[in-house]
């Protein structure tokens, strides 16, 4: 096998990612490394489909606790490890999961990664209300607010860490850059789609499944330790049946089942248009005829 050769597979959630990737790593010695923002999370199980086949072993899984942060910049580091000893096994790396921030990492990482966390800031803002935060990142930085999607806007981690940002380095256009970029790495890019309508299907059966298999208990079981403000519980699948806790009820259960189905269908569309804008990528249509033999 030559050096330095990475394979990724990516796209929206529904599309059979991790089912390809697992064929692949069997046909060509591969390891399995997640990137998957929500699986990095113990205990949440049910919610984030870690219903992996028994003999696979997936890289980058359960490695924090639900109320700990994890940013992209520490998932390159760890993830650039792995890779490294794939390599020196003299095996084939293959990353695998839909979430672009991780993989933009291994492949286009940002300068800000070269900033550190500022503890002392963020134990200060970790007790600000998000409407705070918000205002606080577009009397700052109003160009960064502006730029940001429904999601980033409303998650006051990533508000946090823009704020950190923009306060370390009052020009960002003066920020350092990242050595290496890629570091050289000869990867193939592999993206699964499929149209809106089909993942939209996909997508609510999965949501009944994990409902069937337990997710009510499993976010009770968290709440004995964790709160709704806790990072892991701030995230799909989860987030959604806060009211539901707060006023269980067979409406408050299908307005929150039925927001999560939304939230979703959201999300997948929002990572169609990530993944459209990454370079060097190719798109492949589950949906086509000879998508098998590809």
């Amino acid at each position: 096998m030559s050096p330095n050769k990475l394979l990724i597979i990516s796209g929206p959630t529904a599309t059979g990612k991790t089912s390809l990737a697992i064929k692949l790593a069997k046909k060509f010695n591969g390891q399995l490394i997640s990137a998957d923002s929500r699986q990095i999370y113990r205990g949440l199980d049910i919610g984030t489909g870690k219903d992996h086949p028994k003999d696979t072993n997936i890289h980058l899984i359960d490695l924090i606790d639900p109320n700990q942060s994890f940013s992209a910049a520490q998932y390159r580091l760890a993830a650039l490890e792995l890779i490294q000893k794939t390599w020196q096994s003299q095996q084939l790396p293959i990353i695998v999961g839909g979430s672009g921030q991780y993989i933009d990492a291994i492949i286009n990482p940002k300068s800000t990664f070269s900033i550190k966390p500022n503890r002392l800031l963020r134990n200060i803002l970790n007790h600000l209300p998000v409407k705070f935060l918000q205002y606080l990142l577009k009397l700052i930085d109003n160009e960064t607010y502006n730029s940001l999607n429904n999601s980033d806007i409303n998650n006051p981690h990533r508000l946090i860490r823009k704020i950190e940002v923009k306060l370390t380095f009052k020009n960002t256009n003066n920020l350092p850059l990242v050595k290496g970029g890629s570091g050289g790495i000869d990867f193939l890019h592999i993206s699964l789609t499929a149209p809106t309508s089909y993942l939209y299907q996909n997508i609510d059966k999965r949501v009944k499944k994990r409902i069937d298999l337990g997710l009510i208990n499993e976010i009770k079981s968290l709440l004995k330790k964790y709160k709704w403000s806790d990072p892991g519980l701030n995230t799909l699948a989860y987030k959604e049946f806060k009211n539901y806790f707060k006023n269980p009820n067979p409406d408050s259960f299908q307005l929150s089942k039925e927001k999560w189905r939304f939230h979703e269908h959201s999300y997948a569309r929002r990572q169609i248009t990530w993944f459209k804008k990454i370079p060097k990528i190719n798109i492949i249509d589950i949906t086509q005829k000879d998508y098998d033999k590809v």
